[in-house]
């Protein structure tokens, strides 16, 4: 496949498919969390077991989003450099994205072992303040003058000393023996900004090569196969010394990538929808075959993110992305998806907003939802519900300036 090298003739605006398939991935996410919780339910609305060779579609939201999060970078990188800004501060965003994402996602990971009486609070209470701490120190005040500036000043930096103060007292294990935050693992949130980081430094290097953007796919799919086989030592090294597993990071950095490349068959130079539907159904057929052939390795398996999984989840992405890009940017239907575009635009608040909306429901002592529609078809049609009730809360709270931005 040809493709241009430089990035062109880009729609102006906001390309809607790509905050719609944001809001959808969102939604799901949303939905299949609560989901988990409730019992008596199919099989393919639940993820595959480990050491199971399949994916349901459960397995697909975490890689969608990772897919997404690639198809936008080429955006936000280009649109800063149009607005001037240098080599310093785009990495400097970069980084700051990649390290909130870190911060947050230990955050989370630690709420489970916390120890409420070393700590000297309730669990959920903790949950509860990290939360607003997160959204004091990441929303996106509006711009202001006089007072209102430093009032938004002011919010931020309680935000940042609330979180400060939630990890320094911190306590985790048993009454004799306590430890402190760590990263366990790095949590959802951890692991996209690794992937992130990954893919926005491929694209910065390589914009101008898209042949080697897609060359990337294939290394991060061998940094995964090279730490599984024990071949790549240096990789053992650092994933057991600085907890950061190259392979986990590889197979998730090998989706984020193919998104980028994704949006550079569609956006870079394409005459018309024919050509985008050509280059959407070789790549995705490459995608699809490179899965097959490398599923012998170590079988298709989203718990253990295997190349499989991976190539799998990306080929499918495309699919799904192209259908959403032909009815709402092609053919302008987008009436249909109002109530995904605010979750799709602010989808950190969204995503956390759950966790929000469980620990005050804890702390307020409300059950009935838990106790009354936990299994079954009643279990589903709650979570879809509920999903509902977070994407209306999300718009809401978004038209009141609630817009957390990394």
């Amino acid at each position: 496949m040809e493709v241009s090298t430089e990035l062109k003739n880009v729609k102006p605006g906001r390309i809607i498919s790509i905050d719609i398939f944001r809001g959808l991935t969102i939604f799901t996410m949303i939905f299949v969390n609560d989901l988990a919780s409730v019992t008596d339910i199919p099989a393919w609305m639940q993820h595959m077991p480990a050491d199971a060779d399949g994916m349901t579609f459960v397995d697909l939201v975490f890689p969608a989003f990772l897919f997404i999060v690639g198809m936008s970078i080429p955006f936000s990188i280009s649109k800063r450099l149009e607005k001037g800004d240098s080599t310093f501060l785009l990495w400097k965003h970069i980084l700051s994205r990649t390290l909130s994402l870190l911060i947050l996602g230990v955050l989370m990971v630690n709420i489970g072992s916390l120890n409420q009486s070393a700590t000297g609070m309730n669990r959920h209470l903790w949950m509860l303040l990290v939360f607003v701490g997160a959204i004091l120190t990441w929303n996106d005040y509006p711009k202001a003058e006089g007072e209102k500036k430093y009032l938004y000043k002011i919010l931020r930096s309680a935000g940042i000393i609330l979180l400060v103060i939630l990890a320094a007292m911190f306590r985790s294990g048993t009454d004799d023996n306590t430890g402190w935050l760590k990263p366990s693992w790095w949590g959802i949130l951890g692991l996209i900004g690794w992937a992130y980081l990954a893919s926005a430094a491929v694209y910065f290097f390589f914009k101008k090569t898209p042949a080697a953007i897609a060359g990337f796919i294939a290394v991060f799919i061998f940094l995964y196969i090279g730490e599984k086989s024990g071949t790549l030592r240096v990789v053992n090294f650092i994933a057991e010394n600085i907890v950061l597993p190259g392979s986990t990071i590889g197979a998730h950095a090998s989706i984020t990538t193919a998104g980028v490349f994704f949006s550079i068959l569609l956006f870079y130079h394409s005459k018309n929808l024919k050509e985008k539907l050509i280059r959407t159904l070789v790549y995705t057929l490459i995608l699809f075959l490179s899965g097959y052939l490398l599923r012998p390795l170590y079988g298709v398996s989203k718990i253990y993110a295997t190349p499989a999984w991976c190539l799998y989840s990306a080929g499918l992405c495309c699919i799904i992305y192209f259908i959403l890009y032909w009815i709402a940017d092609e053919k302008k239907i987008t009436g249909w998806s109002d109530f995904l575009k605010p979750a799709g635009m602010n989808p950190l608040f969204a995503y956390i907003l759950p966790s929000i909306v469980y620990a005050i429901l804890v702390l307020t002592g409300i059950t009935f939802l838990s106790d009354h529609f936990g299994e079954g078809l009643t279990g589903i049609i709650r979570s879809i519900v509920y999903s509902l009730i977070i994407l209306g809360i999300t718009t809401a709270l978004t038209k009141a300036n609630v817009r957390l931005r990394l």
